[in-house]
């Protein structure tokens, strides 16, 4: 699978001087063109928390396909507050089904693909889209990208080769 985190960059800042009112209508936006756009690319699940996504897909292909479009749309929706998306993608093995106690039980996904996936999206900049080295390796040059960097990672012992994808008007 390819796991998806996504989170508003200077969302906590932002919020601290606006209304709880402003809050909701601005976070009520950047669901509804998540949800929509998401829903477009063979999304196996998603999960909305606050100012964060986390969204898993069955190929990287589709994945990079929503990123690209998620970036464009929300960059557009959220730079009339100063505000813009960072995303990171990752892919590999990962536990998925119904977890939980016996009287709560959700689908959700664990596991190592998916704590590197929300480390790569800690590490992206507003307005980036960062995709680790197995899903470089996953879609060649289908995409292109404009650098390549290497990112310490919490809980691992070596760092990440992580790739930042060029903005294109492709999604």
């Amino acid at each position: 699978r390819t796991v998806m985190f996504m989170d508003i960059r200077g969302f906590t800042r932002w919020s601290e001087t606006k209304s709880p009112e402003d809050v909701v209508n601005l976070l009520t936006k950047f669901y509804q063109v998540t949800e929509t756009i998401l829903s477009r690319h063979e999304t196996i699940k998603f999960k909305l928390s606050a100012d964060e996504v986390l969204a898993v897909f069955p190929t990287a292909d589709s994945a990079i396909h929503a990123a690209l479009e998620l970036r464009r749309q929300l960059n557009q929706l959220l730079s009339s507050e100063h505000l813009g998306v960072g995303i990171g993608l990752h892919n590999g093995l990962l536990v998925e089904g119904l977890l939980g106690s016996m009287g709560v039980r959700f689908y959700d996904v664990i596991g190592d693909t998916v704590n590197t996936a929300k480390r790569i999206e800690s590490a992206a900049q507003s307005g980036e889209v960062l995709v680790s080295e197995n899903v470089r390796n996953v879609i060649g040059q289908a995409v292109g990208v404009t650098t390549k960097r290497e990112i310490s990672v919490k809980g691992k012992e070596n760092p990440v080769v992580v790739y930042s994808l060029e903005d294109r008007n492709a999604g």
